[in-house]
């Protein structure tokens, strides 16, 4: 009797003790692109019903979302952080404007196609359309103190994410490392993104094999698995592949279904939210806010059933489970502090460190906020000597700091193209060999073919990042026809060569200055008069003339600018020996331009600019006369002035000052319509611009943000012609 009371009494206490503990509940996250941010809704309801959630697993998005919520962020954070992305900026491999150095701001949204090229092979590889280097960015700013070899089960929900090894075509499951790492690796679609390589492995997508990891939560311990399943896996029937895309989808589909039907087997409870008609591009803002309620609101839909499931974990309908204390480290926009004792450097020439210590402003032995720090790496980044940077914090109490990043392949073939209704096509091609010695130099050459084709070679020495000599030749010919109130005057064609000796030195990211002296040589083929007056006698002629430039400008794109401000000065002398022209003194020229947006909404913008050029000396040369004409600064010559409402080349007086006001309305994301008024002042003499003669005009046009370049369509009208001005373009201004 006393052993049938103790075998009693022992499964008893087994039965309390049971009782005591809850079932382990894991959270999976599929793949989806865009439709991924479904997943922000879903948290935010499971947090409501108050659902305990141990383990969190996710491929391709649903591991950034799962990988942010596991350290901390709240689903009201992610859902900030998704809506205050640039995704066109993100899904590319763009760098800011704001983080450009000056030479790349000149040179940015000016080719349509680059292709790497160098002597090492690895510098010839295309790895991906895109290299993925500022979603790494934007991973590392976000989980600062979590770049090392961390344990992601130490998380505040143990995490886990997937992807596929190329090698072998087998899975690899994230359970420690970097978690930025991680998350990048996840999300890397083949030959979209290039790959993550991590010792002998090639690491894509794990959408590949396992767009639903519900194994991988079994295999951590998890006896409840809540599932959200974005449709990515299901197979399309006929009706549905009407489609590269959609074929391409199916494969994929088609390979991994027999895992994900074995993984929906064992989830509890299914979510599937509505994700038509979106596609897992849909990153428009307007999209991202509707996936984000259509999670919420099938996690709402299915309330009874995860309030039952509540009761199968263990807790009560109105129970609450104990929160877990949250890394506030890694909260976006923490004040916290961070000790760097030391700074190191892998893959970065020693001779540049003393330069990048200057520039982020990072010191050793010193404390920096995260802030700080995350804007400090923003400008390092945004050079152009590197590329794949990266940095890694073992603990939020770091003493040492890394960067990791490996010598940014410069030499390139680049593609430009341009069509418009005056020129038909333009096309600008150029080669780029970058060369890496003591002093890094390099070779450029460039080739325009259109009606004004020309061909440059430049020779570039930098003695450091900020500071670097140029040797250029420049041959190009020309065929103008010049235009005085509205009537043709002449047509010149000639040959021009240059051979240009320059300096500049530059603030790293908004200034510019440069000087230096040119050797010109015009080669007249013919100049024929439409009418009576002769003004210009023409005949082969060189110049030398000393030029020096200073340009600020902190505008945030170069085209359907938001904000910012360019103010650029420039001033040039003439001569024919160095000190006189035609035994007098040299005639000069001196232009300026400022320019500004000022917004009045997030759509509708003003944009007011002045700008002219002034001539000065007894005996100005042709062709460095005044003209105007056209939407954009130097189409035909360099020292073209716009003008809307005048397409033609323009002749002026000596000193020109004009004035514009720009009213912009954008609609939907990249959609411009554009009201333009201008008005000028023009005389022979500077000194009395302000009684000089009066032009005026106009334009109203419609603008397109388009992948290929800027399409533009603008009606003009002026007090120099007497018919309305058509024009039309499409692509880059070369």
């Amino acid at each position: 009797m006393k052993k049938i009371l103790c075998v009693f009494l022992c499964i008893l206490m087994t039965l309390q003790l049971n009782a005591g503990e809850r079932k382990k509940v894991a959270v999976v996250l599929g793949g989806g692109g865009a439709k991924g941010v479904a997943h922000i809704g879903v948290l935010k309801v499971l947090e409501e019903a108050g659902i305990p959630i141990d383990y969190v697993v996710g491929t391709s998005m649903g591991a950034i979302v799962g990988g942010l919520y596991s350290i901390g962020y709240t689903p009201a954070d992610i859902d900030s952080i998704v809506k205050a992305q640039d995704w066109t900026m993100l899904l590319s491999d763009r760098i800011a404007r704001s983080s450009q150095s000056f030479p790349e701001k000149e040179n940015s949204e000016r080719y349509i196609l680059s292709l790497p090229f160098g002597t090492e092979k690895k510098d010839r590889m295309i790895k991906g359309m895109i290299k993925g280097q500022n979603l790494q960015n934007l991973f590392s700013n976000l989980t600062i103190g979590y770049h090392d070899a961390v344990d992601f089960n130490a998380f505040r929900n143990a995490f886990a994410c997937v992807a596929v090894n190329v090698v072998d075509g087998k899975d690899y499951v994230f359970r420690r490392g970097s978690l930025p790492v991680a998350m990048r690796a996840s999300m890397a679609i083949p030959a979209v993104f290039a790959p993550v390589r991590i010792d002998s492995m090639v690491l894509v997508d794990g959408g590949l094999n396992n767009n639903y990891p519900a194994d991988v939560a079994r295999e951590m311990g998890a006896d409840i698995i809540i599932g959200v399943d974005l449709g990515t896996s299901d197979l399309k029937e006929l009706k549905g592949l009407n489609s590269p895309g959609d074929v391409i989808g199916q494969i994929i589909a088609l390979h991994g279904i027999e895992k994900y039907i074995n993984n929906k087997r064992i989830t509890d409870l299914l979510l599937r939210p509505n994700m038509s008609p979106y596609n897992a591009a849909s990153f428009t803002p307007a999209a991202l806010d509707t996936l984000i309620n259509r999670g919420e609101r099938e996690a709402r839909a299915r309330w009874d059933d995860l309030i039952a499931l509540k009761g199968r974990i263990g807790f009560a309908p109105n129970e609450k489970p104990s929160s877990k204390s949250l890394r506030k480290d890694s909260i976006p926009g923490c004040d916290k502090q961070i000790y760097i004792r030391t700074i190191r450097f892998n893959g970065i020439d020693p001779r540049d460190e003393k330069w990048l210590l200057q520039l982020s402003k990072l010191k050793e032995d010193s404390y920096v906020t995260i802030m700080e720090l995350k804007k400090a790496m923003d400008i390092i980044i945004g050079t152009d000597l590197y590329s794949n940077v990266s940095y890694k914090l073992s603990g939020i109490n770091q003493d040492e700091l890394t960067l990791s990043t490996e010598p940014k392949a410069m030499s390139s073939l680049n593609l430009g193209l341009r069509f418009d209704n005056e020129e038909i096509i333009a096309v600008l091609l150029n080669a780029t060999l970058d060369y890496r010695s003591r002093f890094r130099s390099g070779f450029s050459l460039t080739g325009r073919i259109s009606e004004s084709s020309y061909a440059r070679l430049d020779y570039t020495i930098e003695n450091n990042p900020l500071r670097h000599f140029n040797i250029g030749y420049l041959f190009e010919y020309k065929d103008l026809d010049i235009y005085n109130k509205g009537k043709k005057q002449y047509n010149s064609t000639y040959l021009h060569h240059l051979v240009e000796f320059g300096y500049t030195d530059m603030n790293w990211l908004n200034f510019k200055f440069q000087t230096g002296i040119r050797y010109e040589f015009y080669d007249y083929n013919s100049f024929l008069y439409s009418g009576e007056t002769q003004d210009y006698q023409v005949k082969p002629e060189y110049f030398i003339n000393y030029f020096a430039l200073a340009h600020f400008e902190t505008l945030d794109r170069a085209y359907f600018p938001n904000k910012g401000v360019s103010v650029r000065a420039q001033y040039e002398i003439y001569t024919d020996n160095f000190i006189k022209y035609k035994g007098n003194n040299p005639f000069s020229a001196f232009s300026t331009c400022i320019s500004t947006i000022v917004p009045f909404s997030s759509q509708f913008s003003l944009l007011p600019s002045i700008y002219g050029r002034a001539l000065f000396g007894s005996n100005p040369a042709y062709p460095f006369f005044n003209v105007l004409g056209g939407e954009v600064f130097g189409k035909y010559l360099s020292q073209q002035l716009p003008f809307s409402g005048i397409n033609q080349l323009e002749i002026t007086s000596n000193a020109i000052v004009i004035g514009k006001i720009h009213l912009r309305q954008r609609i939907g994301h990249n959609h411009y319509i554009s009201l333009i008024g201008n008005f000028g002042l023009h005389h022979s003499s500077p000194n009395k611009i302000l009684s000089g003669k009066q032009i005026w005009g106009g334009s109203i046009g419609y603008g397109f943000n388009s992948v290929a370049g800027p399409l533009n369509v603008n009606f003009g009208l002026s007090d120099q012609t007497d018919r309305v001005q058509f024009y039309m373009n499409l692509g880059y201004y070369f």
